[in-house]
């Protein structure tokens, strides 16, 4: 150890949250990627190498840890309610709802990760992006299409889902299992029940929002601040 050759700066910086505070989900994970050190020792390991800073407390950011928590209980309602709500046609309804591929894609890696222990690995995938199927000129579907490489359908259940949980859009509504069909009009009626901002379903439906998991990070008290407490 002793005879090694220069092991670099010191680098604490990657395990800070943007609190400047340890991201982990407990204070044991956090433990277990550090070596506990003498004040004196870390002063001149930071002068010979470089880098830092120093870290004085292992307590876990509580924001973070609040962030975390609902980051994994939202992904674990998420998919459980696509699970019950996903099918091979429309469903309840009589449309087909077109989504991107490569946000399908990232969808499913999000959906099928382990929970996350540590704010860096949150992988969400982010507003539905449809606006890749558009011509941003014209304003019409783009040519050349192809289901499965370009977009996937879903039915009215699991498109307003995933609105609900992610955001984004635009809608593309169609009767048949093929973009370039007959435009339907959006079956508003087949929003979840579970999901209703209003009575028994009000908590669950915040708690899987985008507005409170992205937007206020599981902060009850902001979203309340920005939206109002629930009805």
């Amino acid at each position: 150890l002793t005879a090694m050759s220069h092991p670099g700066p010191v680098d604490n910086f990657e395990y800070l949250c943007p609190h400047n505070q340890l991201g982990c989900a407990s204070i044991e994970m956090a433990v277990e990627q550090f070596v506990q050190i003498s004040r004196p020792l870390f002063q001149a390991l930071v002068q010979q190498y470089g880098g830092g800073p120093a870290i004085d407390s292992m307590e876990v950011c509580q924001k973070c840890h609040a962030h975390i928590r609902a980051y994994n209980d939202r992904k674990q309602a998420e998919f459980d309610l696509v699970s019950k709500y996903d099918t091979r046609d429309t469903g309840e309804g009589k449309a087909w709802y077109v989504v991107d591929a490569l946000w399908v894609n990232k969808w499913k890696a999000y959906a099928k990760s382990e929970n996350v222990t540590d704010i860096r690995a949150m992988a969400k995938p982010g507003p539905v992006s449809n606006e890749r199927l558009i011509d941003a000129k014209t304003g019409v579907v783009r040519t050349g299409l192809k289901l499965r490489t370009d977009y996937i359908c879903v039915n009215a259940r699991v498109w307003w889902l995933f609105k609900h949980v992610h955001g984004g859009g635009p809608d593309i509504c169609r009767e048949e299992l093929d973009i370039y069909s007959a435009e339907h009009a959006v079956e508003t009626g087949l929003k979840l029940k579970e999901l209703q901002p209003t009575g028994d379903t009000a908590d669950l439906s915040r708690r899987l929002s985008y507005q409170f998991v992205d937007e206020c990070q599981g902060d009850l008290e902001l979203y309340r601040q920005r939206y109002g407490p629930a009805r």
